[in-house]
């Protein structure tokens, strides 16, 4: 995946540079702004726009957001390889692989309601035990899986919720 190689270049330079935090939350606000901003998007993947003029556009923003030069120089290597339209899928890969480095993870955690942050803290110490890795748990609320907890560890989906549940019975009933 194209996407996946470039965040890999880029985590290999930031890492030599000793920055890979930094380089990680500079190349999400650059990624925060063009995803925001449907005219910039245009104006830069657009063949029509001159490469000078995409350049200063660019400039300003890097500016704006006082992007470091690893990823003010990335940046312009992408827009000058017609690579830009990939920043949000490079961002995503960048920090996945930021995390596997420094040997973190991230759960994302459906539930129906709000949860105590006791049980967010347990649920964190039982995947990290699991994982081995340190564990964020980022918490969505969802009331139409009524009841129980969808958890996601990367490419791995654990559902208990009650709306699964139901449509497995559902499943069953129809089939006979």
């Amino acid at each position: 995946m194209i996407a996946r190689r470039y965040a890999k270049a880029l985590v290999n330079l930031a890492e030599k540079e000793n920055d890979l935090d930094n380089a990680g939350k500079n190349l999400s606000a650059l990624t925060e702004v063009y995803k925001e901003n449907t005219e910039l998007r245009e104006v830069l993947s657009d063949i029509k726009v001159s490469s000078r003029a995409k350049l200063e556009i660019l400039k300003g923003v890097l500016n704006e957001i006082k992007a470091p030069a690893l990823v003010d120089t990335f940046s312009r290597y992408l827009l000058s390889k017609r690579r830009i339209d990939f920043l949000p899928d490079i961002e995503r890969a960048f920090n996945l692989l930021l995390q596997e480095k420094l040997g973190r993870i991230e759960a994302d955690v459906t539930t129906a309601y709000e949860l105590p942050d006791e049980t967010v803290k347990n649920m964190e110490d039982a995947i990290s035990s699991y994982s081995g890795k340190e564990v964020e748990v980022n918490v969505t609320i969802d009331p139409s899986i009524i009841g129980g907890i969808v958890t996601r560890i990367g490419s791995m989906v654990i559902d208990g919720s009650i709306q699964t549940q139901l449509n497995q019975i559902r499943q069953s009933i129809i089939k006979g």
